[in-house]
């Protein structure tokens, strides 16, 4: 009878002693390594006008952009949002998904790395899938004065 106890405890010893934990498959997976961890890059831009404010906050990696943007407009419905897309040369090209008057919305947005700024383009749009995109990247317009520049991210 005596041995059961001891038995008990031996097998809780070697339980307990079993080496270091190791990581599950989910946890690797939603634990990126340090040098992926340096590859993401993020940047903070804003455009603040006398009564118009946009901000945009990206996270670059590789080719590929995540972020926030967010437009205050004056007399118009603020648009708070995510975007996803890619970046190629000088542009970003990417979906807007964003929520105004209650509703959530997609839209393409392109933006072109100008000397002034990150600006958005802006051309002739057309429905694909139900998204508006832009008909023709190659000529948009960027002649406007809403320029997003660096500024420090919270």
């Amino acid at each position: 009878m005596k041995t059961l106890p001891t038995l008990f405890f031996v097998v809780l010893l070697l339980v307990a002693c079993k080496g270091p934990k190791q990581d599950s498959p989910i946890d690797a997976a939603f634990s990126p390594d340090a040098e992926h961890l340096e590859e993401i890059n993020t940047e903070c831009f804003q455009y603040l006008g006398e009564k118009d404010t946009v901000r945009l906050t990206t996270h670059v990696d590789g080719t590929n952009i995540t972020g926030t943007l967010d437009y205050t407009i004056f007399e118009k419905d603020k648009n708070s949002g995510t975007i996803k897309g890619e970046i190629r040369d000088d542009m970003i090209i990417a979906e807007y998904t964003f929520m105004s008057e209650g509703d959530s919305t997609r839209r393409q947005v392109v933006f072109k790395n100008t000397e002034e700024g990150w600006k958005e383009g802006y051309g002739e749009m057309k429905s694909v899938d139900g998204i508006p995109v832009q008909v023709n990247i190659d000529s948009l317009d960027y002649s406007h004065n809403i320029a997003l520049t660096p500024f420090p991210c919270d």
